[in-house]
Protein backbone atom coordinates (compact mmCIF):
# COMPACT_ATOMS: atom_id res chain seq x y z
CA UNK A 1 0.00 0.00 0.00
CA UNK A 2 2.88 2.30 0.83
CA UNK A 3 4.71 1.49 -2.91
CA UNK A 4 0.97 2.45 -3.97
CA UNK A 5 0.88 5.86 -2.61
CA UNK A 6 4.36 6.75 -3.25
CA UNK A 7 3.52 6.53 -6.85
CA UNK A 8 0.49 8.70 -6.54
CA UNK A 9 2.48 11.52 -4.89
CA UNK A 10 5.21 11.33 -7.69
CA UNK A 11 2.41 11.64 -10.54
CA UNK A 12 0.85 14.16 -8.46
CA UNK A 13 4.62 16.32 -7.88
CA UNK A 14 5.89 15.83 -11.60
CA UNK A 15 2.50 17.14 -13.03
CA UNK A 16 2.65 19.86 -10.51
CA UNK A 17 6.36 20.69 -11.38
CA UNK A 18 6.09 20.47 -15.19
CA UNK A 19 2.92 22.54 -15.37
CA UNK A 20 2.87 25.41 -18.11
CA UNK A 21 3.91 28.83 -16.13
CA UNK A 22 1.31 30.32 -18.21
CA UNK A 23 -1.37 28.10 -17.64
CA UNK A 24 -0.89 27.72 -14.20
CA UNK A 25 -2.76 24.38 -13.83
CA UNK A 26 -2.01 20.67 -13.63
CA UNK A 27 -5.38 19.83 -14.70
CA UNK A 28 -6.55 18.83 -17.95
CA UNK A 29 -7.57 21.84 -19.51
CA UNK A 30 -8.14 21.34 -23.68
CA UNK A 31 -8.47 25.06 -25.35
CA UNK A 32 -10.69 24.75 -28.56
CA UNK A 33 -10.86 26.99 -31.40
CA UNK A 34 -12.54 27.09 -34.30
CA UNK A 35 -11.16 24.31 -36.81
CA UNK A 36 -8.44 23.71 -34.36
CA UNK A 37 -9.49 20.06 -33.76
CA UNK A 38 -9.11 19.90 -38.21
CA UNK A 39 -5.55 21.51 -38.21
CA UNK A 40 -4.77 18.91 -34.63
CA UNK A 41 -5.41 16.33 -36.95
CA UNK A 42 -3.36 17.13 -39.98
CA UNK A 43 -0.44 18.11 -37.61
CA UNK A 44 -0.51 15.12 -36.42
CA UNK A 45 -0.67 12.99 -39.32
CA UNK A 46 2.05 14.98 -41.54
CA UNK A 47 3.96 14.20 -38.42
CA UNK A 48 3.94 10.86 -38.46
CA UNK A 49 4.40 10.91 -41.70
CA UNK A 50 7.91 13.12 -41.51
CA UNK A 51 7.03 15.63 -43.98
CA UNK A 52 7.99 18.71 -42.56
CA UNK A 53 11.80 17.12 -41.63
CA UNK A 54 11.89 18.94 -38.56
CA UNK A 55 11.00 17.55 -35.73
CA UNK A 56 13.61 17.22 -33.72
CA UNK A 57 14.20 20.74 -34.08
CA UNK A 58 14.05 22.84 -31.06
CA UNK A 59 11.48 24.80 -30.75
CA UNK A 60 13.21 28.09 -29.96
CA UNK A 61 15.37 27.35 -33.77
CA UNK A 62 11.61 27.22 -34.94
CA UNK A 63 10.28 30.44 -33.16
CA UNK A 64 13.27 32.09 -34.56
CA UNK A 65 13.07 31.33 -38.53
CA UNK A 66 9.47 31.77 -38.21
CA UNK A 67 10.22 35.24 -36.55
CA UNK A 68 12.97 36.15 -39.14
CA UNK A 69 10.54 35.43 -42.23
CA UNK A 70 8.22 38.25 -40.89
CA UNK A 71 10.53 40.80 -40.40
CA UNK A 72 10.66 42.07 -43.82
CA UNK A 73 8.52 44.62 -44.75
CA UNK A 74 5.24 44.10 -46.25
CA UNK A 75 1.91 46.70 -46.84
CA UNK A 76 -0.07 43.55 -45.32
CA UNK A 77 1.85 43.29 -41.89
CA UNK A 78 -0.15 42.76 -39.24
CA UNK A 79 -0.10 42.21 -35.23
CA UNK A 80 -2.01 38.44 -34.46
CA UNK A 81 -1.90 36.01 -32.50
CA UNK A 82 -0.89 32.07 -32.69
CA UNK A 83 -3.12 28.93 -31.12
CA UNK A 84 -0.76 25.51 -31.01
CA UNK A 85 -3.75 23.67 -32.03
CA UNK A 86 -1.73 20.66 -30.36
CA UNK A 87 0.27 22.13 -27.02
CA UNK A 88 -3.36 24.38 -26.35
CA UNK A 89 -1.02 27.25 -25.97
CA UNK A 90 -1.83 31.06 -26.94
CA UNK A 91 1.35 33.85 -28.28
CA UNK A 92 1.30 37.13 -29.44
CA UNK A 93 2.84 38.11 -32.37
CA UNK A 94 3.72 41.90 -32.47
CA UNK A 95 5.46 43.49 -35.23
CA UNK A 96 7.51 46.80 -34.88
CA UNK A 97 11.18 47.07 -35.54
CA UNK A 98 11.90 43.81 -34.25
CA UNK A 99 9.28 41.09 -34.44
CA UNK A 100 8.00 39.94 -30.82
CA UNK A 101 5.97 36.50 -30.23
CA UNK A 102 5.52 36.33 -26.26
CA UNK A 103 2.85 34.02 -24.22
CA UNK A 104 -0.41 35.21 -24.27
CA UNK A 105 -1.96 35.24 -20.77
CA UNK A 106 -5.50 35.57 -21.92
CA UNK A 107 -7.85 34.31 -24.65
CA UNK A 108 -8.09 36.15 -27.99
CA UNK A 109 -11.00 39.04 -28.66
CA UNK A 110 -13.44 38.61 -31.82
CA UNK A 111 -11.41 41.50 -33.17
CA UNK A 112 -8.30 39.92 -33.38
CA UNK A 113 -6.84 37.98 -35.99
CA UNK A 114 -5.66 34.26 -34.70
CA UNK A 115 -3.68 31.74 -36.81
CA UNK A 116 -4.08 27.82 -35.84
CA UNK A 117 -1.28 25.59 -36.65
CA UNK A 118 1.84 24.41 -34.57
CA UNK A 119 5.61 25.67 -34.38
CA UNK A 120 6.79 22.86 -36.63
CA UNK A 121 4.41 24.34 -39.04
CA UNK A 122 5.43 27.72 -38.87
CA UNK A 123 9.13 26.48 -39.36
CA UNK A 124 7.63 24.32 -42.39
CA UNK A 125 6.83 27.64 -44.08
CA UNK A 126 9.66 29.84 -42.88
CA UNK A 127 12.20 27.30 -44.48
CA UNK A 128 10.36 26.90 -47.64
CA UNK A 129 9.68 22.98 -46.98
CA UNK A 130 6.10 24.01 -47.21
CA UNK A 131 3.88 26.80 -49.02
CA UNK A 132 1.09 28.68 -47.69
CA UNK A 133 -0.82 27.41 -50.25
CA UNK A 134 0.21 23.58 -49.50
CA UNK A 135 0.05 24.22 -45.78
CA UNK A 136 -4.04 25.61 -46.43
CA UNK A 137 -4.78 22.96 -48.58
CA UNK A 138 -3.46 20.29 -45.92
CA UNK A 139 -5.64 21.81 -43.26
CA UNK A 140 -2.20 22.28 -41.63
CA UNK A 141 -3.24 26.48 -40.52
CA UNK A 142 -6.26 27.74 -40.37
CA UNK A 143 -7.47 31.71 -39.86
CA UNK A 144 -9.71 33.16 -37.27
CA UNK A 145 -10.88 36.84 -36.56
CA UNK A 146 -12.48 39.69 -38.65
CA UNK A 147 -12.51 38.95 -42.47
CA UNK A 148 -10.84 42.02 -43.65
CA UNK A 149 -7.86 41.19 -41.17
CA UNK A 150 -8.05 37.20 -42.19
CA UNK A 151 -7.59 38.35 -45.68
CA UNK A 152 -5.19 40.72 -45.37
CA UNK A 153 -3.05 38.19 -43.25
CA UNK A 154 -3.64 35.22 -45.83
CA UNK A 155 -2.27 37.92 -48.23
CA UNK A 156 1.10 38.70 -46.49
CA UNK A 157 1.54 34.77 -45.95
CA UNK A 158 0.84 33.86 -49.25
CA UNK A 159 3.30 36.65 -50.53
CA UNK A 160 6.33 35.33 -47.72
CA UNK A 161 5.48 31.97 -47.78
CA UNK A 162 5.73 30.54 -51.63
CA UNK A 163 7.22 27.75 -50.92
Amino acid sequence: MLKIGAVVALCIYSTTALACGLHQSTGFNMAIEEGSLDVFASVIEVRQSGELNNINKPDHFRVFSFKSSLEKAHPNQTDFSIFEAIKGHYSDVTMGANVQITGKDSLPTDEEVLLITELDVLDALATGTLSWEQAKQADLVRINGPEKRKRALNLWFSQIFQG
